[in-house]
């Protein structure tokens, strides 16, 4: 989860109109990944359909399943809140995921800023290793990935919208994504301090950052730095499955961490994580002994599963 900021509460003010007709035109099913489920339920949506709101989601999801194709196996179950956006460590009945999304009525940007950071979550299994009494001290570093994915997500679907839109409606949208995305970069607290590296930064606050992973300026700056890299190699996106799948990821150090992970990807993926390291200032990519079972290790373990720990993101 991360925190809305005043700053977004006041965007949400940006005049947007609703998504007309976006349900009228659905796209093609084998064009969708037809293993993954949105349901909108509930109320507190506002003037806009439950089928809108699926529409625009599931346009999320695609943008970065696009490169993960046909290897998330789940039901998410959407509600809305008047509190924070969260992705809940409880599942529903059926396994279900169960995500909230704090925007309402016409506000499609929040949908696609919000969504993208909870469906992230989900990607990285999140709920891997977790427990009541276990503080996962490399969380900031999945929220700032999260939060990458909605500048992501803002972004290319501000492209993909206004070039290709898969339903009716969304190409007058576009510019609104884009702009909202503008707005986001620019942010003053996103940048650097002259004669700061991106490897001193993180040296200077991962203490900090471990001990609290929800402090949204710092994970909002890292992100900024993490974009360049997903633009460069969307494909980058597939390596996020492979996150969190060791025992030993929750108390690990940062380069430990990294270097599990760099170790798990397929052979496309590596680079990526390497750069990421290289980014950070952390260490290089060296093979590390992982207590995760080897079987497992190539596996893509994001499928609608059992138990999880009462806690909540």
């Amino acid at each position: 989860m991360r925190l809305l900021s005043i700053a977004i509460s006041i965007l949400c003010a940006l005049i947007v109109t609703p998504v007309a007709n976006a349900a009228a035109t659905r796209v093609p099913d084998d064009s969708r990944n037809s293993s993954l489920h949105i349901q909108i339920e509930g109320g507190g949506w506002g003037s806009v359909s439950t089928e809108q709101i699926e529409t625009v989601l599931q346009s999320v999801a695609n943008e970065l399943l696009a490169q993960v194709p046909n290897r998330f196996s789940a039901t998410i179950i959407v509600t809305h809140t008047d509190s924070n956006p969260i992705a809940l460590y409880d599942r529903g009945p059926a396994g279900e995921y169960l995500v909230r999304l704090h925007a309402s009525d016409e506000r499609w940007h929040l949908y696609v800023f919000e969504f993208a950071h909870e469906f992230c979550h989900l990607l990285s299994n999140y709920d891997e290793n977790v427990s009541d009494d276990v503080r996962r001290k490399n969380q900031w570093f999945e929220e700032t990935l999260c939060e990458t994915a909605s500048l992501y997500a803002l972004e290319r679907l501000a492209s993909t919208w206004e070039r290709s839109p898969s339903h009716a409606g969304l190409a007058e949208h576009a510019g609104k994504l884009g702009r909202f995305f503008n707005l986001l970069i620019s942010e003053e607290h996103r940048h650097l301090p002259p004669q700061v590296q991106p490897a001193g930064w993180v040296s200077d606050n991962e203490d900090n950052l471990r001990r609290d992973p929800y402090q949204r300026e710092k994970n909002d700056l890292v992100a900024k730095l993490l974009l360049p890299l997903f633009e460069r190699s969307p494909k980058s996106w597939g390596a996020l499955p492979y996150m969190n799948l060791d025992r030993e990821d929750a108390s690990a150090s940062l380069t430990e961490y990294l270097q599990r992970w760099h170790q798990r990807v397929p052979l496309e993926h590596k680079a990526f994580v390497a750069d990421v390291m290289t980014l950070l200032g952390v260490g290089a990519a060296s093979p590390v002994t992982a207590t995760l079972n080897p079987e497992a290790a190539g596996q893509q373990v994001l499928m609608v599963a059992g138990q999880s720990s009462p806690t909540e993101r």
